[in-house]
């Protein structure tokens, strides 16, 4: 599928310009293919009102079950971005998420940020952590998520060559600290625009970087997901997972604000 690479400035633009990135894209015949493949894929351009439900640093065995139930009652699907620690605890929760029609994508090993590791221990932790994921789940892994969306350049390339695409997002429900249900749908709802990819969690798997006065999230996220539920039915969207965007339409791709050009 064509991929279009833009600002960031164009990506985060209220409203952003949905179905017409292609008016916004730089770069087209002047970056070599291999610069052009390290770019992260945040959205996707299309004018169909479609979203992908993305969740981070599960499964999680008191939320990740309540969240599918809810998808299964409202007939919606997710990518499910699974840690292989959490996943080797849990793996009857991660078979729950393939046999239900959702999608598994890998996240890591755990949560380190692979800026923190050389680039040939980042590869190798994603490359031993797909196989354990894959494993559990019975079926192949493609997309990736770094932690905290951090990567350097190379580390990018690598994850290139290991098969998978690189997923950011493009909404954030900023969910990995307490709030009001309420108050988390609704930065949730706000990213919602045709192509979309919003960031969820079903588990917080860094409590160890809490900041002094910030709290741990005690909310209810399956009632956060009801209410983006809500808001998605009411503005007639349809969910879909995030491999069947990027097969479907475009690919929006920009840098993310955590990547480094290490060499």
């Amino acid at each position: 599928m064509t991929s279009l690479l833009v600002r960031r400035r164009d990506l985060e633009a209220v409203p952003p310009p949905a179905g017409e990135f292609r008016s916004v894209r730089y770069g087209k015949g002047f970056l070599p293919s291999w610069l052009f493949a390290s770019f992260g894929t945040h959205c996707v351009d299309t004018h169909e009102r479609v979203v992908s439900l993305t969740y981070d640093d599960g499964p999680n065995p008191r939320d990740t079950p309540r969240i599918l139930d809810l998808l299964a009652e409202r007939r919606a699907t997710a990518t499910f971005f699974v840690l292989a620690e959490p996943a080797a605890q849990h793996p009857d929760i991660v078979r729950r998420i393939v046999v239900e029609g959702h999608e598994v994508a890998l996240h890591g090993l755990n949560h380190r940020a692979l800026t923190e590791l050389t680039d040939r221990e980042a590869l190798d932790s994603i490359r031993r952590s797909r196989a354990t994921v894959e494993d559990i789940a019975g079926v192949p892994v493609r997309l990736y998520r770094p932690p905290y969306g951090s990567h350097t350049l190379r580390q990018a390339w690598g994850i290139r060559r290991l098969g998978l695409e690189l997923i950011i997002w493009s909404g954030d429900a900023l969910d990995w600290l307490h709030d009001t249900e309420a108050a988390v749908a609704e930065r949730a709802i706000a990213g919602i625009f045709p192509g979309a990819i919003l960031l969820l969690h079903d588990a917080r798997a860094d409590p160890e970087r809490l900041a002094p006065g910030e709290r741990l999230p005690e909310f209810d996220r399956a009632d956060v997901l009801r209410r983006v539920l809500d808001a998605i039915d009411e503005r007639g969207y349809t969910t879909a997972t995030t491999s069947e965007l990027l097969h479907a339409h475009p690919n929006v791709k920009s840098m993310s604000r955590e990547s480094l050009f290490r060499s």
